[in-house]
């Protein structure tokens, strides 16, 4: 070997780089100095480093298959493998690189240790694979602390502030479309007495099956809130004057309804108001409270239009 060739085998040798030279179909001769990651995985026999290294890497041994086909073809080129692990390296696991070349007429097939290499890539990999978990998890933590920020955490309606936003848009839809949209307002009638009498935690259970009672009775399209101590507010879309009396009914008889265990009924007492087009939601909110105040100075567990 001369000293040029004997140079290049040196450098391979030290980059952990090993050639095997194609003779002919499925047989090789190491070229070189075996590294030792190469002695260490592929016994040497008496003649030299090991000419069969598939003999003892299932995945080196479906590489050189494919690369046999690849020869076939006698077209210059380079035929790549995947990254695999193999056991029982010098210092434990190891990840190995192969590569069929046809060059110049030369077969050969060159194997690679990346111990290192994929061991700093996998460790960049896997942190940036936490990162992104991490970053998601975070991610939905916020959008469900968003949702929960939105809701009335006893009764699962929405609460106070996202209701003034969404009747805000629910105005500006019905300016757009040229459509009816109601406002219903209804609290309970006797809670304070009611709380006094029973105790706060009845008066939860109480408005725990008021919000109840509102998700699965008022349509899809409506949306319900509480608006405070035992107020609640239903806005309801594309409905008129008639429409949003009886559903304002609808909801006092079905409170009334309501079995509470022993305790007495709940009755509740309604105001609505029908918007007109070019006021405030605020001006809207106003006129279906003081049909609610209407109801409560007169006969309660009632429905009052303003």
């Amino acid at each position: 070997m001369n000293d040029d060739l004997k140079l290049a085998f040196d450098v391979l040798n030290k980059l952990n780089i090993a050639v095997l030279e194609r003779v002919e179909p499925m047989r090789y001769r190491f070229t070189g100095e075996a590294p030792p990651f190469y002695n260490s995985l592929f016994p040497p026999s008496e003649t030299g480093a090991c000419d069969e290294p598939w003999g003892y890497s299932p995945m080196l041994e479906i590489f050189v298959a494919d690369a046999e086909l690849f020869f076939e073809r006698e077209t210059d080129g380079i035929f790549s493998a995947g990254v695999w692990q193999e056991d029982g390296a010098i210092d434990g696991d190891c990840a190995l690189t192969a590569d069929a070349m046809f060059i110049n007429g030369k077969q050969a097939i060159v194997i690679r240790l990346l111990e290192q290499d994929f061991r700093d890539r996998f460790a960049i990999l896997n942190d940036a694979r936490r990162q992104l978990l991490q970053t998601r998890e975070m991610s939905k933590n916020l959008n469900v602390y968003k949702e929960k920020s939105r809701l009335d955490g006893l009764t699962g309606l929405i609460n106070r502030t996202t209701f003034i936003e969404l009747l805000a848009n629910a105005i500006e839809q019905s300016d757009a479309r040229q459509t009816n949209l109601s406002l219903i307002i209804f609290d309970i009638d006797n809670f304070k007495k009611f709380n006094d009498d029973y105790g706060h935690l009845a008066g939860d259970e109480v408005l725990r099956k008021v919000g109840a009672f509102l998700q699965s009775h008022c349509r899809s399209d409506d949306v319900a809130a509480r608006y405070g101590g035992e107020e609640f507010c239903v806005i309801a879309q594309r409905v008129a004057k008639e429409e949003t009396i009886k559903i304002g009914q609808k909801i006092c008889d079905g409170i009334r309804a309501i079995n509470n265990d022993l305790l007495p009924p709940i009755t509740v007492s309604v105001g609505c108001a029908t918007y007109k087009r070019g006021e405030s939601a605020e001006s809207l909110i106003s006129r279906a409270d003081l049909a609610l105040f209407d109801v409560k100075r007169s006969t309660k567990n009632a429905v009052v239009f303003r």
